[in-house]
């Protein structure tokens, strides 16, 4: 009769603790989803009311929209919208280079962005400036005097203010200097 109780117990308490583990795991989930949608609504706000001075206005135009017709987005379709990263496209000033030379990279990117950076694989990153005039933004690159390939890479990456990125590649085919060398005088 005592194991009879004994497995009784057991599988009472087995039991109860299913049942305590559901109830946090569902409080738990209503929790995250109240931060959650607090959260895409200061997200938003921040898009709005970002300093436009050193890049392009940042606004998330389906948002503002709907807001302005008096209509709240759903809130699957405003997350899929914010969720996007920005888009980019760079170039430089030319595709052949000497060592030492200096080239003009520039990136256009979609409205959101609000940072590109350029990296060049070997350790040296700079952010490019937005140009208001051109839309635009813009930097400089100094070839290295030894590099250690004939073909540099260069990564070019945009950021939007939720951090998301994109990244493309701009890559410079690095020529031989042509070396004079002086004959001897031979008189």
């Amino acid at each position: 009769m005592k194991k009879e109780n004994m497995g009784t117990d057991q599988l009472a308490a087995l039991g109860l603790t299913v049942v305590f583990a559901s109830l946090a795991v569902g409080f738990l989930a209503i929790g995250c989803g109240q931060q959650q949608a607090q959260s895409t609504k200061t997200e938003r706000g921040t898009i709005q009311a970002a300093d436009a001075g050193k890049a392009p206005a940042v606004a998330n135009t389906a948002a503002s929209a709907t807001e302005a017709q008096g209509e709240t987005p759903q809130s699957g379709q405003t997350e899929s919208i914010i969720a996007l990263p920005p888009d980019v496209l760079a170039t430089s000033s030319t595709d052949y280079v000497t060592p030492g030379q200096i080239v003009e990279i520039t990136a256009q990117g979609t409205p959101d962005v609000v940072e590109v950076i350029l990296k060049d694989g070997r350790g040296k990153t700079q952010p490019l400036v937005y140009d208001e005039a051109a839309a635009n933004w813009r930097g400089h690159y100094r070839v290295p005097l030894r590099p250690a390939t004939d073909r540099l890479g260069l990564s070019v990456t945009a950021k939007n203010a939720q951090e998301l990125q994109h990244r493309v590649w701009v890559f410079l085919q690095v020529q031989e200097v042509a070396t004079e060398t002086a004959a001897p005088d031979s008189q």
